[in-house]
C-alpha cells in the first residue's frame, strides 16, 4: 500500500516539474523577444542623425545674420530634413531710485516671448560630405529680426509720464512704494506732501504724528492710525517727484529690454527621426 503511493507521488512530482519547466523556458523565450535591447538597436532608423555645431559669435545686433559651423550624419547616410530653430526669452531690469536717501527698488525678470520655432531650412547636399570628418559640413547664417532690437531708458531729463507708465509697470512701482515708504523721514514727507504739492495743510499734516522730546530733541513719529491715511497721500502725488534728483536734474529711473535667442539645429533622417542639436544661447542688442 505505502509503495502504491509512493509510486503515484513520484509520477505526479515529475508531471509538475515537467510542467514547470516548460513554464519557465516560455517566459524566458518571450522576455528575450520584448527586451532584446541589441534587436531595437537593429531597427532601422532607432538611431537619429549625429549632429555638432557651434556658433562663434553669440552677442549680435537685432537684423544682423548669425554665422555657424556644423557637422552632422547618419547611420543611413539619407537625411531628410536639416533646420534652424530658436525660441526667444525677453529680458526686463528695472531700477527706481529716491535721491534724497538713495534707496534704489530693482526688479528682474524674464519671460517666455516666443515658443520654439522654424526660422531657416537649409537643402541637404551629398557633396558636402568630409571623408574625414565622417560627416556632413554645413557653413552658413539665420537671421536676427529687427523687432528683436533692445530698449534702454536711463534717467532722462525730462518726465513723460504716459511713457514712464507704459515702460515701467504698476506692480514694480507698486514695490518701489511699499518698500520706500518706513524708509522716509518727517521732512521727506513734508516736502513730498506738503512743501512741493500741497496735498493737504502743514496743520492737518503735523497732525499725523505723535510729539516726543528726548532730552532737547523733539521726536516725532507717525501715529499707527495715520500709516494708511499717510500712504495715500503719497499715492496722490506724480511719481516722477519721488524719483526725481534736483541736484543732477533728471529722473532716477533705470529700464531695460533685451532678447535671447535659444536656438538649436534640427535635422531629421530618412526614417522621419528627429535629433535636435545643444542650445546655443544669442544674446541681441
Amino acid at each position: 500500500m505505502n509503495n502504491t503511493n509512493t509510486h503515484k507521488f513520484s509520477l505526479l512530482l515529475k508531471k509538475f516539474l515537467n510542467t514547470l519547466s516548460a513554464v519557465l523556458v516560455l517566459i524566458c523565450i518571450t522576455s528575450c523577444e520584448i527586451n532584446d535591447p541589441i534587436g531595437n538597436i537593429a531597427q532601422p532608423g532607432y538611431i537619429a542623425a549625429g549632429i555638432y555645431w557651434d556658433v562663434p559669435v553669440t552677442n549680435v545686433n537685432a537684423g544682423s545674420e548669425v554665422e555657424f559651423y556644423a557637422e552632422y550624419f547618419s547611420i543611413e547616410s539619407n537625411i531628410e530634413y536639416v533646420g534652424l530653430w530658436y525660441d526667444v526669452e525677453k529680458a526686463l531690469s528695472y531700477t527706481l531710485t529716491y535721491p534724497p536717501n538713495s534707496f534704489s527698488f530693482s526688479v528682474d525678470s524674464a519671460e517666455l516671448a516666443r515658443e520654439l520655432l522654424e526660422i531657416k531650412t537649409f537643402e541637404h547636399n551629398e557633396s558636402r560630405y568630409d571623408p574625414a570628418k565622417k560627416a556632413f559640413i554645413l557653413d552658413d547664417t539665420f537671421p536676427v529680426s529687427y523687432t528683436l532690437g533692445g530698449i534702454i531708458y536711463n534717467n532722462p531729463a525730462n518726465y513723460n509720464e504716459q511713457q514712464f507708465n507704459a515702460l515701467i509697470p504698476e506692480y514694480v512701482r507698486d514695490g518701489f512704494l511699499q518698500e520706500l515708504f518706513p524708509l522716509l523721514t518727517y521732512e521727506d514727507l513734508q516736502n513730498l506732501i506738503v512743501t512741493n504739492r500741497q496735498i493737504i495743510d502743514a496743520e492737518t499734516f503735523n497732525g499725523y504724528f505723535n510729539t516726543e522730546t528726548v532730552g532737547e530733541t523733539v521726536v516725532l513719529t507717525l501715529k499707527e492710525e495715520a500709516v494708511e491715511t499717510m500712504k495715500s497721500h503719497l499715492q496722490a502725488i506724480p511719481f516722477g517727484d519721488l524719483i526725481y534728483n534736483r541736484d543732477r536734474q533728471f529722473y532716477a529711473v533705470e529700464f531695460s529690454q533685451g532678447y535671447q535667442l535659444n536656438a538649436r539645429l534640427k535635422v531629421v533622417n530618412g526614417n522621419q527621426v528627429e535629433n535636435y542639436s545643444e542650445t546655443k544661447v544669442i544674446t541681441v542688442f
